[in-house]
């Protein structure tokens, strides 16, 4: 089964997964029409994640339905966007992945109204309570079904499911079961974030490829071949102002050392560990400040060599995971 890594600190090893098991079959909504604005400074990335306090609050009075929690929510709220922040907290938070089903192979219905009164689901049931609670409160919310990326750079061989919120004439992309926790071989890990929360399209690229590709919202629209050939970069990497000069595309070819390209805005520590082929990582480039670091790695046997870059705001500091490389000797 296909698995996401956790974006982790420098040597601190987490394999995660974030699998959805489940078959796909509710038609997409219509694809957009509008080009993605630039995203708010107010939202992505958020500079706080903490769960709304009207969905830390809530009284059992507002979970009585889909319909009483919406209302409850726009009731408070009048910001459009904490609005649908709301909504995504309830269901980052309420919501369990249901570990048990995917272990078995066997998955319960996974409509809004049973994943509302069963409190579990996987992927395709946490984005289609999203989008009824959505239409609940008003929200134009499209329920995006496609593939995902393993950190090897590959399609799994599963699909998965997304969504987009229409705000203010615009489309925002949110993936509610990636912002809800992890998977370990053995449970669910409940781990809320906001990664995936409006994320701009160039950083859901990344990961995610839509059946229809007009849902990636870019103005020139990825084809597969395309999707997978990219560098695998974690939110973190643009978040923290990061940008990549080169190389574009992967697996790069090279003879002695793979070699990595940045501009490096807020002159972050940047480092870099190497996994040769059959290895285990090693750190190959040291902290670096510069505004434009060349990453370096020496390349020794023949085959799949994946790099690894990590940032901090001290050298002594905790590093967060920004992507991975994969070059071929």
């Amino acid at each position: 089964m296909p698995l996401r890594i956790r974006p982790r600190v420098f040597l601190s090893v987490t394999i995660i997964s974030l699998i959805c098991a489940i078959a796909l079959i509710l038609p997409p909504a219509s694809p957009p029409t509008v080009a993605y604005p630039a995203t708010p400074a107010k939202t992505w990335p958020w500079a706080e994640e903490s769960v709304h306090p009207l969905v830390r609050r809530m009284p059992a009075i507002a979970e009585t339905s889909l319909e009483s929690f919406a209302d409850y929510i726009v009731g408070r709220e009048p910001d459009p966007f904490l609005q649908v922040k709301a909504l995504h907290d309830y269901v980052a938070t309420r919501i369990d992945y249901d570990f048990s089903a995917y272990k078995r192979g066997h998955y319960p219905p996974q409509d809004a109204r049973t994943v509302f009164a069963t409190r579990k689901a996987v992927c395709s049931g946490f984005a289609r309570l999203l989008k009824a609670l959505g239409e609940a409160a008003g929200v134009d919310m499209a329920y995006i079904p496609g593939d995902f990326r393993n950190p090897a750079g590959d399609l799994s061989g599963e699909g998965h499911a997304w969504n987009a919120a229409k705000i203010g004439g615009n489309w925002y992309l949110i993936d509610v079961t990636w912002n809800s926790g992890y998977l370990t071989p053995s449970r669910f890990i409940s781990r809320y974030r906001t990664a995936y929360l409006f994320t701009p399209p160039e950083v859901m690229a990344m990961t995610h490829f839509p059946r229809d590709r007009k849902w990636q919202l870019l103005s020139s629209p990825l084809h597969r071949p395309e999707f997978t050939r990219q560098p695998l970069l974690d939110p973190n990497f643009f978040a923290l102002g990061f940008e990549l000069i080169a190389p574009k595309w992967l697996p790069a070819g090279v003879r002695n050392s793979a070699e990595i390209w940045l501009k490096n805005r807020d002159r972050r520590w940047v480092l870099a560990e190497v996994v040769p082929p059959g290895g285990s990582p090693s750190r190959c480039a040291p902290p670096t400040t510069r505004e434009t670091p060349e990453i370096s790695c020496p390349v020794t046997r023949r085959g799949t060599h994946t790099v690894r870059l990590y940032s901090s705001d001290r050298r002594d500091g905790d590093y967060q995971y920004l992507g991975a490389f994969q070059f071929e000797k």
